[in-house]
């Protein structure tokens, strides 16, 4: 049986983290720890213990692996706390601002017993494009582009205040579309990152630049993105192909891969061995905690290892360093 302690209670723990867990026989929730717990008789009828105090939460009991939701701006706090009363840790992302921050939340942990919750690695649409890359099925990729704009996204709560979020729209949400786009084209290092930005009260509301991708064989991959929250944009990762391109609808309920041929139009592009794999949350969440749980009972480095998530960390220094 592994044991689960649960620091912080937000929407994505609720929604996604709560019932995947519960719905597990190899798996006890230990103990659940946040300042304000609603529907505390929920964790009553579950005899899940409730404390609004980690350093009481981890005396009660260690657990195997902890789940950290909270905001950034306490995630040293948390780290520094938990450290010695766990074999390992779940961190909902954003995760890190710097290298040396990333390096500081996983030391003394192996790599395989820390993961960061970009889940949608295993996405089907995500599994699938990378496997088309890795093939060269459709030649070389030679450019990757990312459009997110949402007019509707609320900067409230803890994102309102830089010093809790750690950043803006780039660190909250344009990190998923940067991580997928290093994930899928195996990217080993990035370089000659620009940019430029808009802030409103210390956040960045949009922005826009590119980078090249350097993957596992040595060759550049240019890279554009544009993040924003002042316009709706059609919102997909493009993969550019010597003779087409793929669309991916990286948060679209209906996710599929389109493919345009430059002269014949365009297709859907269905891979039976990833026929199956989800693309709504609560099943993609489920099938990234079953893989963490497996390579961490097995001791085993995989894709969802801390270390893989270097290169989205070292983006995110390079775009708020400046």
């Amino acid at each position: 049986m592994i044991k689960i302690g649960i620091i912080g209670m937000g929407n994505v723990t609720w929604n996604v983290h709560l019932p995947i867990l519960l719905s597990r026989d190899d798996i006890k929730i230990s103990w659940i720890c946040d300042q304000k717990i609603s529907k505390k008789y929920i964790f009553d009828k579950k005899k899940i213990l409730c404390f609004d105090d980690v350093n009481k939460a981890v005396e009660f009991e260690k657990c195997d692996i902890t789940l950290v939701t909270v905001p950034y701006h306490q995630r040293k706090i948390i780290f520094d706390t938990i450290k010695k009363f766990t074999k390992g840790i779940y961190y909902e992302k954003p995760f890190a601002l710097t290298v040396d921050e990333h390096k500081y939340f996983s030391e003394n942990f192996e790599n395989y017993e820390v993961t960061v919750g970009f889940q949608r690695r295993r996405m089907g649409v995500v599994r699938n494009i990378k496997k088309i890359i890795e093939s060269k099925i459709l030649g070389s990729l030679l450019e990757i582009n990312i459009n997110f704009g949402d007019i509707h996204y609320k900067f409230d709560s803890f994102r309102s205040d830089k010093k809790k979020s750690g950043g803006g729209i780039f660190f909250e949400t344009g990190s998923h579309w940067i991580d997928t786009a290093l994930y899928t084209s195996g990217a080993k290092e990035v370089n000659d990152f620009n940019f430029v930005k808009k802030t409103e009260d210390n956040l960045d509301i949009e922005s826009e630049g590119t980078f090249k991708i350097i993957n596992e064989k040595n060759l550049e991959i240019k890279c554009n993105f544009f993040i924003s929250t002042l316009k709706n944009t059609a919102n997909k990762i493009t993969y550019h192909f010597e003779n087409c391109s793929i669309d991916l609808f990286l948060f679209d309920e209906e996710s599929k891969l389109i493919l345009s041929n430059y002269n014949l139009g365009k297709f859907v592009i269905q891979d039976d061995e990833y026929l199956n794999f989800p693309y709504l949350s609560l099943g993609v969440g489920a099938s990234y905690w079953n893989d963490y749980l497996k390579f961490f009972v097995n001791k085993k480095e995989s894709d969802l290892s801390v270390n893989n998530y270097l290169l989205t960390t070292k983006i995110m220094e390079l775009f708020y360093e400046k």
